[in-house]
């Protein structure tokens, strides 16, 4: 792959993992699942939504530290953002969790 080639499959790999991570949020008669925003993303690698947005379009290129830190917060391993992404299995962590995680 060229440098070109693994900056865009990062940046479409960012934007599937946080469109299909999910967190549960109480409705007033059954839970629903709300997409993490890049806000949310952006304040847990300490950067604005702008800058998530320019991630994702791959306007920007992220350092290695920075990805380190999303793969953490999305619990994937950082070699899941290099690689094109054929599908995601959402499952909740456990019952007492109110988030739901991507799993391979």
């Amino acid at each position: 792959m060229t440098e070109t080639e693994i900056n865009k499959t990062i940046a479409d790999n960012l934007a599937t993992i946080r469109k299909n991570t999910f967190r549960m949020v109480q409705g007033k008669k059954k839970l629903k699942r709300k997409h993490l925003t890049q806000t949310e993303v952006g304040n847990a690698i300490n950067v604005t939504f702008q800058q998530v947005q320019k991630f994702e379009k791959g306007k920007n290129n992220i350092s290695s530290a920075k990805l380190k830190i999303l793969a953490n917060f999305f619990g994937v391993p950082v070699g899941n953002m290099f690689e094109p992404m054929k599908t995601y299995y959402k499952e909740i962590r456990d019952e007492g969790s109110t988030d739901v995680v991507l799993d391979n």
